[in-house]
């Protein structure tokens, strides 16, 4: 996969604010390696224990090991831009990847030069931000990243970093600032086959949610989605046919994104990824998905089952 410069997508996270997610570096070409290159142990990170951080650090990390995307390492440059931003955000009452020099607490107009100012290699960077009320907390702000098919697109990449910051910025809202990266010369995580997420085994997912922009959904007003099942293999993955069953039987399929299927209107789930967004789900109910198709020039087919959380 490519990373696709300065591609925006905006997270509404149940409030009248939006915050914004999806945002690459500079970015340039990552050739999968032949072999696998998951990350499965990482160093302990430092952020304070039963803090919110490390709260956020940890919901991600589980659900990237639970379906096979590898661990993200704590950088404590990563760490430094987005504290940084995340004290634009709040000094300037704005939400928003980008910064204006001048402002107060200016670090950086684009992603990558705040991670260079931190002294972290931006060719390979993204960057999500999650907004959400002060009654809700960080394992909740990654879930919403982790339902809207762009965001989570960006925050289970193959990169091997990760930094983040929690905090107060416009008024009646707290923002979770994730940024990622690859350091220079490495390999980026690359399972060698097929991943799903959700994937066998995950649960809390959210049942439905909407409100990401731009939207998976141009031509529907306020568009409404339960959890996508997003795909990720090869250069040639092709998912030919995809289902999910639940307690009354099918589910709906809103849409159905990527190579041979229909095109993404916002081009994100193409050249190796697929994004199949069924109708919003019911809470507290377990889902049986089916996907399958060819990869790497070899027949697919993976079925499993997750669970929704209480919304």
């Amino acid at each position: 996969m490519k990373p696709k410069n300065e591609l925006l997508a905006t997270l509404v996270a149940g409030v009248a604010l939006t915050a914004c997610g999806g945002a690459w570096g500079d970015g340039g070409d990552m050739l999968a390696p032949t072999a696998s290159t998951i990350v499965t142990s990482v160093p302990a990170a430092t952020y304070v224990a039963n803090s919110s951080e490390a709260l956020a650090y940890e919901t991600l990390n589980a659900e990237r090991l639970q379906c096979g995307f590898g661990l993200l390492a704590q950088d404590i440059r990563l760490d430094q831009a987005a504290i940084g931003h995340l004290n634009y955000l709040a000094k300037n009452n704005v939400i928003g990847h980008f910064q204006k020099p001048g402002n107060a607490g200016f670090t950086g107009a684009e992603l990558g030069d705040r991670a260079a100012a931190a002294g972290y290699d931006r060719k390979q960077v993204g960057e999500t931000l999650s907004t959400v009320p002060f009654t809700e907390d960080a394992d909740y702000a990654v879930r919403l990243i982790l339902s809207a098919p762009y965001h989570a697109l960006v925050a289970l990449y193959g990169l091997r970093d990760v930094g983040l910051s929690w905090g107060s910025t416009a008024v009646g809202i707290r923002t979770l600032e994730m940024v990622f990266g690859l350091p220079e010369n490495i390999a980026w995580q690359n399972a060698g086959k097929v991943l799903t997420y959700p994937c066998e085994g995950s649960a809390g997912v959210l049942a439905s949610r909407g409100g990401e922009v731009p939207t998976p959904f141009p031509a529907e007003a306020n568009a409404v989605w339960g959890q996508p099942i997003l795909v990720n293999g090869a250069g040639d993955l092709r998912v030919a046919a995809a289902s999910i069953t639940g307690p009354g039987g099918s589910v709906a399929i809103k849409a159905f994104y990527g190579d041979g299927q229909t095109t993404d209107p916002n081009a994100w789930c193409r050249a190796g990824l697929a994004c199949i967004i069924p109708v919003a789900l019911a809470t507290n109910t377990t889902y049986t998905a089916t996907v399958s198709g060819t990869n790497a020039g070899a027949e697919f087919r993976s079925t499993f089952s997750f669970r929704t959380g209480a919304r």
